[in-house]
């Protein structure tokens, strides 16, 4: 009898320790409001899943190029560098967070292709631009674009990738169990996503400034939650049925990869070049998955070249 109830004081004990630790560990302490988006400046329009920030900055007249960034820590900033290198070229460069990310609303649904889609669907619209644009996506990015460019041909004048998902993208299993995901993803999950953004901008131009803004994202409320239903969803899944579908389209298609890409790997990039005959292939070297961070000169040279040559 002793040693039954020595073991439930034992589970109970380490049950207590456990929520405790989930509970002090929570470093969502924020609310992303109206008070506190006026502080931190920008814009934001509201659509019909909650708050998006975004920028859209450069000649009223110029081609529209739509910047969308990666997955899962890196938001709009990712396109720091390369947007005024854009514009200053005659681009409109409209950038957003996702949902999720950065300064956007974290809502409490799923986040899955179907979100992505419509949150970057609503924007244009809401913002009336309804004419043939350039869809630029990195990582992430590059699979939502995809996916919208092989929906909407009609609203797409170029697509450009860079070290874009394609499939079979590396996440925890773990993560996807309930209960378990939810305690990893506390524990050691967010630090593990920031560590690894933390690792592409080191010794960056602006490394230190972009650390600081990955860390600021997670404490807002809801990020967390946005992050394990991602994992869980099928947005980082197999986006081939879209990279086919775009490879049947006459819009022209940029490709750009570092050679350093270990969370992309070169079979990866073949299959999307196989799945997309007409597409234009870059290789940026000695670059890893932080391109936009470790080459952003050399991405905005073959940007411009792309976007700005004759049909």
């Amino acid at each position: 009898m002793r040693i039954r109830w020595l073991i439930i004081l034992v589970v109970v004990a380490l049950a207590i320790i456990l929520v405790t630790l989930y509970l002090v560990m929570n470093p969502e302490k924020r609310e992303l409001d109206e008070a506190t988006r006026a502080r931190l400046g920008g814009t934001y329009v509201r659509l019909s899943r909650g708050v998006t920030h975004y920028a859209l900055e450069g000649p009223l007249k110029g081609q529209v190029v739509v910047l969308v960034h990666g997955a899962p820590m890196i938001p709009m900033f990712a396109w720091d560098e390369i947007a005024p290198i854009l514009t200053a070229a005659g681009f409109r460069a409209l950038r957003y967070d996702m949902y999720g990310r950065g300064y956007s609303d974290r809502p409490r649904v799923t986040y899955n292709r179907a979100l992505y889609h419509d949150q970057l669907l609503e924007l244009l619209d809401a913002l009336n631009l309804h004419e043939p644009l350039d869809l630029l996506g990195y990582s992430f990015g590059g699979a939502i674009v995809t996916d919208f460019a092989a929906q909407h041909p009609e609203r797409v004048r170029r697509l450009a990738l860079i070290s874009p998902i394609v499939y079979n993208y590396p996440t925890p299993r773990a993560f996807r169990l309930p209960v378990i995901g939810e305690f990893l993803g506390r524990i050691i999950g967010v630090r593990t996503v920031t560590k690894r953004a933390n690792s592409m901008v080191e010794g960056t131009r602006f490394g230190q400034h972009h650390s600081a803004l990955f860390a600021e994202q997670t404490t807002y409320k809801g990020f967390q939650a946005s992050l394990l239903s991602m994992i869980r969803s099928d947005a980082i899944g197999d986006h081939r049925d879209s990279y086919k579908a775009v490879g049947k389209q006459k819009y022209r298609v940029l490709l750009i990869w570092g050679s350093r890409d270990t969370e992309i790997p070169e079979e990866v990039i073949n299959t999307a070049r196989k799945l997309i005959p007409q597409v234009e292939f870059h290789v940026v070297q000695d670059a890893g998955h932080g391109i936009l961070f470790q080459k952003p000169e050399q991405v905005s040279a073959i940007l411009i070249n792309f976007l700005g040559s004759n049909p």
